[in-house]
């Protein structure tokens, strides 16, 4: 007898602590603000205890060498940085050399990265605060949509899928920013229009300028379905137009007026025209497809070197080529890099977000028809990475949770596969994400290592006494995802210039502009890259 009733005490205990967790864990939901700050605080401190075994990630890709020259000029205080009187010879990728040396981006991704760089010395800094950021945005727009539970259980499955491992926090790519700016617009309307609270008119407006100053397309498309769904949903309520306008209308213009003026000065200090952005002329001067698979291509520029027409005239227009003859394909492509990033792999995905649910309630359509949107706005681009998406991601984690909460109701099984498909939603992300950022092998494990062997150079000539000047050799069957030429925003005044050979006439004339460089010849399509002194030079 005295057995039986240990056993019952032992079955008990485990009950009741599970009974107190769960209490705690709805006393900490319903706190919308705590709840946002535990995921901000828990997002950051998991990703700073992995920093022994995950140290701070060094560039590789093209479009992060063009985001940290955005941060390095922000950092100086300028917007764009004067054309280099020789910049022929320092034309890189993603980057304009005229009528400025400048990024071809959007602002607010390079203003993240100098934030980082400016106050901390580290342009990664700015990452890792956005990342944090961005996972308590997305638990504050799932609060708006959905039971606080429900959107606290969403935003940790955020942070242990996207938050922690993923390139979004282990690159300077982007997506938190856009992240960020689409959370905020799509958590505001669903306060409005659930919660009749007009202040978050300002939010709205607020996400979509984040939008705009990161990533104009998704703005534009956010900010259609968004407008789109708000003016639904104060229509169906009766709410007089005239009202719409005072209270909605004019309140966000009011606050995305001013960022179209920054987003007018800050094209005019880089290109020159206000109303031209830097993505444009920089497509003008070396791209022949348009992202935009239904515009045709345009006529080959002359380039200057090898590496930039093989990139831009044959990897580039191959790209739009395959995406306007195989346009299903092509889909199926650019979906699947979202299959192995926001949610969990298409056999369980499809059943769980789109099927058999009847859809009776005004949210659950509403987020129905953000996802076809977003499809909609992928559509047509020739190829897309996960960060794409970002604008979009909190429709995903939306349109699961709504999901999974209309299993829980199914009894008695429905509880058991809900539990199911959060493991497998967490535990595939987290090994999609590990094997992928730590253990990749094929073209990102070459593209890795590479920009592992650009920094150790970069370290090592960076500490010589003195000032250096790498020329840049590529052999005849370079990799063009792999870029060795990139500078910092003042590049007369760094330890470090690289500098593409161009042949004798050419390669005197940079000689004799760096005559007090030590100069050395990279030729890095040697195994390992070869790094000597420059032969055509007598070394000062």
């Amino acid at each position: 007898m005295i057995v039986e009733t240990t056993e019952r005490a032992a079955v008990a205990k485990p009950a009741g602590l599970a009974r107190r967790a769960y209490r705690m864990y709805q006393w900490l939901a319903q706190r919308e603000v705590l709840a946002c700050t535990v995921i901000l605080v828990l997002t950051l401190g998991i990703r700073a205890a992995l920093l022994p075994w995950l140290a701070i990630p060094q560039p590789v890709i093209h479009d992060e060498f063009s985001y940290l020259l955005a941060a390095d000029t922000y950092a100086h205080g300028r917007l764009a940085n004067p054309a280099h009187p020789l910049w022929q010879h320092f034309e890189s990728f993603q980057i304009l050399q005229q009528p400025s040396y400048a990024s071809k981006y959007q602002p607010l991704q390079g203003l993240v990265l100098a934030f980082g760089q400016k106050f901390f010395g580290l342009p990664w800094l700015g990452v890792y605060l956005s990342m944090g950021l961005l996972c308590a945005a997305l638990c504050w727009m799932l609060q708006g949509w959905i039971a606080p539970e429900w959107a606290l259980l969403g935003a940790l499955m955020c942070v242990l899928r996207v938050g922690v491992l993923s390139y979004w926090m282990n690159s300077y790519l982007g997506g938190a920013v856009a992240g960020i700016g689409g959370a905020l617009a799509l958590g505001a309307i669903a306060r409005i229009w659930r919660r009749k609270q007009f202040e978050h008119v300002i939010t709205w407006a607020l996400g979509l300028a984040i939008l705009v100053l990161s990533r104009p397309f998704d703005a534009a498309v956010m900010g259609a379905s968004s407008a789109a769904l708000l003016f639904w949903f104060l229509r169906k309520n009766h709410m007089p137009l005239q009202t719409i306008a005072l209270r909605v209308a004019l309140p966000a213009l009011l606050v995305l007026l001013p960022c179209m003026a920054a987003v007018g000065y800050n094209d005019y200090r880089v290109t020159g025209h206000a109303l031209t952005l830097p993505y444009q002329v920089h497509d003008g001067q070396y791209a022949m497809a348009s992202m935009f698979a239904m515009l045709p291509l345009r006529a080959e520029p002359s380039y200057r070197h090898p590496v930039m027409r093989k990139f831009w005239a044959d990897w580039n227009v191959g790209q739009w080529t395959f995406a306007r003859e195989n346009p299903l394909e092509n889909m199926l492509v650019k979906l699947h890099s979202f299959d192995d990033f926001l949610f969990a792999f298409w056999i369980v995905s499809i059943p769980v977000l789109l099927w058999p649910y009847a859809l009776v309630a005004a949210e659950e359509r509403a987020t129905v028809f953000l996802m076809v949107v977003f499809v909609l706005m992928i559509a047509p681009l020739i190829a897309i990475g996960p960060h794409y998406g970002a604008a979009f991601a909190g429709v995903f984690y939306l349109r699961y949770l709504q999901s999974l909460q209309r299993l829980w109701s199914w009894r008695p099984a429905g509880k058991v596969a809900a539990a199911v498909l959060m493991v497998l939603l967490v535990g595939d992300g987290l090994g999609l994400t590990w094997n992928r950022d730590l253990t990749s092998r094929g073209f990102a494990l070459r593209v890795r290592e590479a920009g592992a062997a650009r920094h150790r150079i970069q370290q090592t000539l960076g500490a010589m006494p003195g000032s250096q000047l790498v020329l840049v050799r590529y052999g005849a069957e370079h990799d063009t995802q792999i870029e060795w030429v990139y500078n910092r925003a003042d590049i007369d005044a760094s330890r470090v210039v690289w500098a593409r050979e161009m042949g004798a006439p050419q390669d005197h004339e940079l000689l004799d502009y760096f005559h007090d460089r030590q100069v050395w010849l990279l030729e890095p399509d040697q195994s390992p890259p070869k790094l000597s002194p420059y032969p055509q030079r007598r070394q000062p």
